[in-house]
């Protein structure tokens, strides 16, 4: 009886141990843009296709990418509510440039915020005060920081639209001098469009900057066990080649 009751108590402990281990994490973004989200009803894009690896790759951490507006990250984030990763940001946008209020990931890929401007009216970016007086197209609630640096000093217009393919198509049309949008967005939507010879990049870009995972200080172990599928080598081999089919580098 008492060797029927270990048996029943190891294979409970095993049993709980294997559901433990396969729980699912949620990797949450807030940027609906493609390459990072290119169809989030399908699930199309670099985000899931990086989910997918990291799932490929190894069976203890299993992730699943879920959408969430940033104004509700931060509300639980603020409240210290918030459970799960934070996919695809930088230190600098959660005001943690010395990673001391959060975890932070290694980077996974790198991009640029591009000046594009018409190729019929070039822009070259050296200063702040390159942008005086011009109309620049931007995300409505994105904080951008030598465009909105110079519009507390002087008369520069930020026009505000709701996605990047908006911004090049506001560009295209003439209606603003410049238009701040990541190069792999660009990219992207120039293939997309067909809008080859239309855009102009500044030799000197607005910002250089890397993508990560952030989670809460409270989910050190499951952090943990995630930078280690992220710091494997399988993971690291396969992540280049997907990024590469992006145009994106790690």
């Amino acid at each position: 009886m008492l060797k029927q009751y270990c048996i029943a108590i190891t294979t409970l402990l095993m049993l709980a141990f294997s559901v433990k281990a396969t729980e699912t994490q949620i990797l949450y973004i807030y940027h609906d843009k493609p390459p990072y989200v290119i169809d989030l009803e399908s699930q199309k894009g670099l985000y899931f296709d990086l989910a997918k690896l990291i799932n490929a790759v190894q069976k203890d951490v299993r992730v699943e990418v879920r959408f969430v507006p940033r104004k509700r990250l931060d509300k639980q984030l603020e409240r210290q509510t918030f459970q799960g990763f934070i996919l695809g940001v930088n230190p600098a946008w959660f005001d943690d440039r010395k990673k001391q209020k959060y975890l932070w990931s290694s980077p996974l890929m790198y991009d640029t915020d591009e000046f594009v401007s018409h190729i019929d009216q070039p822009f070259e970016y050296y200063h702040p005060s390159s942008l005086y007086g011009n109309q620049v197209g931007a995300i409505a609630g994105y904080y951008y920081r030598h465009l909105d640096q110079g519009m507390e000093q002087s008369n520069i217009q930020r026009v505000n639209v709701n996605s990047e393919e908006a911004l090049l198509e506001i560009v295209l049309k003439k209606r603003v001098s410049i238009a701040i949008v990541s190069r792999s967005t660009t990219e992207y939507l120039i293939a997309k469009n067909g809008w080859k010879r239309v855009f102009h990049f500044s030799q000197n870009p607005h910002e250089t900057y890397f993508r990560a995972i952030l989670a809460p200080k409270s989910s050190v172990s499951d952090f943990e066990a995630l930078q280690l599928v992220l710091d494997s080598k399988p993971f690291k081999k396969q992540l280049v080649k997907l990024l590469k089919s992006y145009h994106l580098v790690y």
